[in-house]
C-alpha cells in the first residue's frame, strides 16, 4: 500500500530537502511538493491525501491555520508538522498533528512520522470499508460531527466550497464545509449528479420527464453532460 502526500514549505532549500527525504521512503507517494498553503489549498480542493507534511511559519495562512480548514475535510488526511520554531508544537497537537518535527530534522525522523501516519490511514481505511459496509458517514457541521444516513438524504446543492444536505426528516438543510465533487465520493451509487451544482437521490424520485425530474415538490432540470447518466438510470426507475 502508498501512502500519498503532498509537501509544503515557503523556503526552496527546506522544500528540496523534505522532497529528497520523502523520495527515499518506498512506501510514500509524493502527489505535489508548494510553497504555500493557499496553493496547497487549491490543490486538495479537487485531489485527495493521505498525508499532509507541512511547515507552520509561512506567509498568508500559516501551517495551523491551513491544517483547521483540512480538518473540516470528509475524509481527513494525517498533518505532519516540519518547522524551525519549537513554540509551535503544543499549537500543533491542538489541531491533532500526526507528529511535529523540529528542524533540523534527519531521515530516520521523516521515516518515522511517515510511518506513524501510515499505520493511522491503515486503521481509518478499515474503519471506512466498515462504514460504508453500515450505510452511514459523519460530516462537521458547525463544529459538530453529524451522523447522515444516504437513504435519508433527499439531494444536495452546491455552494461553492460548502454543500446544502437536504434530508427527509428535516426542513433547513445541513450545510457542511465539503465541495460537491467530494460529497459524491461518499455516496452509494444510487446517487446521481444531474448537472453541475446538484446531486440527487434516485430512490427519491417521484417523477421525471426527458429532462426533468421531481422529488416531492421540488423540481430538477438534467443538463449538459450529465443527461447521458440520468438516460440509462431510467431504465431501472421504471
Amino acid at each position: 500500500m502508498k501512502l500519498t502526500c503532498i509537501l509544503i514549505d515557503d523556503e526552496p532549500p527546506a522544500l528540496k530537502l523534505l522532497q529528497e527525504f520523502a523520495s527515499r521512503i518506498d512506501f510514500l507517494e509524493v502527489k505535489g511538493a508548494f510553497s504555500s498553503a493557499e496553493s496547497a489549498l487549491k490543490f486538495l480542493s479537487e485531489n485527495e491525501t493521505d498525508c499532509i507534511f507541512s511547515d507552520i511559519e509561512m506567509p498568508g495562512l500559516n501551517g495551523v491555520e491551513f491544517t483547521k480548514i483540512v480538518n473540516n475535510f470528509v475524509k481527513t488526511p494525517e498533518i505532519i508538522f516540519v518547522t524551525a520554531y519549537g513554540k509551535y508544537a503544543l499549537n500543533g497537537f491542538k489541531v491533532e498533528a500526526t507528529d511535529f518535527l523540529l528542524k533540523p530534522y534527519s531521515f530516520e525522523e521523516l521515516k518515522t512520522a511517515a510511518e506513524k501516519a501510515m499505520k493511522n490511514t491503515e486503521l481509518k481505511r478499515l474503519a471506512n470499508t466498515e462504514t460504508s459496509e453500515n450505510q452511514h458517514f459523519f460530516l462537521k457541521v458547525d463544529a459538530r460531527q453529524i451522523r447522515f444516513e444516504p437513504s435519508k438524504i433527499l439531494f444536495a446543492e452546491s455552494m461553492k466550497d460548502y454543500v446544502k444536505i437536504y434530508t427527509e426528516d428535516r426542513d433547513i438543510p445541513y450545510i457542511p464545509l465539503i465541495t460537491l465533487k467530494k460529497f459524491r465520493e461518499v455516496l452509494p451509487e444510487n446517487f446521481i449528479q444531474i448537472n453541475r451544482s446538484q446531486i440527487i437521490n434516485s430512490d427519491k424520485i417521484s417523477s421525471f420527464g426527458k429532462n426533468t425530474l421531481s422529488i416531492g415538490d421540488r423540481n430538477f432540470s438534467v443538463t449538459g453532460k450529465f443527461r447521458d447518466e440520468f438516460e440509462k438510470r431510467k431504465e431501472n426507475l421504471i
